[in-house]
């Protein structure tokens, strides 16, 4: 019987070991959301509570993505249909916009600072 008990507690840590692991992994501990910026085969990391700007050079010219108020959108491309400018203001993390001619990605990553209701919710 105290066999038993000891290999329920060593599974049970193994368990909390892989759960903490996969938190760490996915970066689902929480913290604030981050902008992440990629271009060019390389990626910078903005604090979506700081107001920037950022230009990143791709294949057909420059984007430019701007922070603001807790949102971020791309303001200017040199990409042909402007599509990456029409999707507007993204502030939640999961949240992204792409310029595909120019190969920018801009995704939030992190969690919400209030927590919405969605679609999926009722």
């Amino acid at each position: 019987m105290n066999h038993l008990r000891l290999l329920d507690a060593l599974i049970f840590i193994i368990a909390l070991i892989i759960i903490a692991l996969s938190f760490i992994a996915f970066g689902e501990l929480g913290g604030r959301p981050e902008v992440h910026v990629r271009s060019a085969g390389k990626e910078w990391v903005y604090d979506l509570s700081v107001d920037a700007f950022a230009t990143f050079e791709g294949p057909v010219g420059k984007t430019t993505v701007q922070i603001k108020d807790n949102k971020v959108r791309v303001v200017d491309s040199d990409c042909k249909n402007k599509v990456c400018i029409a999707a507007g203001w993204v502030s939640r993390p999961g949240q992204w916009i792409i310029c595909l001619p120019n190969d920018v990605f801009v995704l939030i990553e992190g969690s919400s600072v209030e927590e919405d209701v969605d679609d999926t919710s009722y």
